[in-house]
């Protein structure tokens, strides 16, 4: 499904959105952890190098935060009326430098309310290398107008 023919009373189980692709450069890694999670094998390369990853890695959250805000609030955001939660976050294999990954998300459950207009919806997201070897997942839990 194309999110421009989403309409809010589509909120399918099982329904699937591919986010994208992205790289993280050496600088966008950097700097990023430098605000986030300024950790030595995310902020000096020599560090990075010596550690167990034997490289500069992405902070664990810099996938999602990079995805979420730039292609799920475009097309969701406008029918959110409050985060309720974000669960089972599971960091499952390091993201390198300019190491191609894609990201997609899917309805896991929708959960009707008693007020009409709105609808709880259980996010999946995932984060693939380019051998779709999962690397990440989390659940994120959104009230939603219906």
């Amino acid at each position: 499904m194309n999110f421009t023919t989403m309409k809010q009373q589509q909120w399918k189980v099982n329904t699937t959105y591919e986010l994208g692709s992205k790289k993280f450069s050496e600088s966008e890694i950097i700097e990023f952890a430098k605000v986030h999670d300024p950790l030595d094998f995310h902020i000096d390369l020599e560090a990075a190098k010596k550690s167990r990853f034997k490289g500069l890695v992405c902070s664990g959250g810099q996938a999602f935060y990079h995805f979420y805000p730039k292609v799920w609030v475009p097309f969701f955001g406008d029918t959110v009326i409050a985060g309720m939660g974000l669960k089972d976050w599971n960091f499952l294999a390091p993201i390198y430098v300019n190491e191609m990954i894609n990201a997609k998300c899917s309805i896991q459950e929708t959960i009707n309310r008693e007020i009409k207009e709105e609808i709880i919806v259980v996010w999946y997201f995932e984060f693939f290398d380019k051998n779709n070897k999962l690397l990440q997942n989390l659940t994120l839990t959104v009230l939603h107008k219906n």
